[in-house]
């Protein structure tokens, strides 16, 4: 049974050149061509995506592959009757593509990260934290003051709380609030109702607890750097780039889960992340 590679590569980085020579070395690469996915919408929006002919001909200039070409509807079909061994990236397109035309192959899928496709975007991540420690006295404070502010939101499906120590020892905390006003989600819905939890963050009548606290920080002009803060649940992909410009040093959370980017922003702008048990 001979083995190839199909792929969406809509540009050229070292994560795709790394990709390639990890299976495609001496093997065909046969590159999913705009015939295959021209309905699907995601990526009508991705103007930065090279033509097909032109990444085929740039790939085969690495030296990596036996040779390349591009796959339409046509050739698709002929490379499905010939039952290969089929190495894809695990992401949207690969799945569309084997489930039109390589039901019958035998495919395997590499998890390596290309590009932010629609299933990564939305995926629920376990957070990976640096340790997970109980509940002792050096958060105890903010803890409890977080867990009081949760129980006072209104929103029953997820009631979220928050908590920072400010470096000059006062405490401040927030929950997650509906706006303009506070029973809005129960007068004209919630559009958070409409999707999956990770999808759609943004369309929601509410603010978030830590977006609230950074706010109301800002607004009675008392600093957040080097502040410790407590959530009941892992913030959101806005609310983890707000802690970081905010300057937060430390983050400890009890729940939840991390989509898209959150935790490695967090991470990036040097936050310590700890899991309270």
């Amino acid at each position: 049974m001979s083995e190839v590679v199909v792929a969406y590569i809509p540009v050229l980085h070292e994560g795709y050149r790394r990709f390639l020579d990890a299976h495609a070395r001496d093997r065909p690469l046969f590159l999913i061509g705009p015939e295959l996915y021209v309905d699907y919408r995601p990526l009508a929006k991705d103007i930065r995506g090279l033509d097909a002919e032109l990444a085929a001909a740039a790939i085969a200039a690495w030296e990596i592959c036996s040779e390349v070409s591009v796959l339409d509807e046509r050739s698709a079909t002929r490379l499905a009757q010939k039952r290969p061994r089929i190495t894809l990236p695990d992401e949207d397109v690969s799945h569309q593509v084997v489930e039109r035309f390589f039901t019958r192959c035998e495919v395997r899928y590499d998890t390596a990260f290309l590009r932010w496709d629609k299933s990564r975007s939305v995926r629920m991540l376990v957070p990976d934290s640096a340790e997970t420690v109980s509940a002792d006295q050096e958060i105890a404070d903010i803890a409890a003051a977080a867990r009081a502010q949760a129980g006072t939101s209104v929103d029953w499906w997820r009631r979220v709380g928050a908590a920072m120590r400010f470096a000059d020892g006062t405490i401040a905390a927030a929950a997650n609030e509906h706006n303009p006003h506070h029973l809005s989600a129960y007068a004209v819905g919630d559009p958070r109702s409409n999707f999956f939890k990770g999808v759609g963050l943004e369309l929601s009548t509410a603010t978030h607890a830590e977006a609230r606290l950074v706010a109301q920080a800002a607004r009675d002009g008392v600093s957040t750097e080097g502040a410790v803060m407590y959530v009941t649940d892992f913030p959101c992909p806005p609310c983890a780039k707000l802690i970081a410009s905010a300057g937060v040093a430390k983050l400890y959370f009890r729940e939840g889960y991390a989509v898209l980017d959150g935790q490695d922003v967090l991470e990036a702008a040097g936050i310590e992340i700890v899991q309270v048990d």
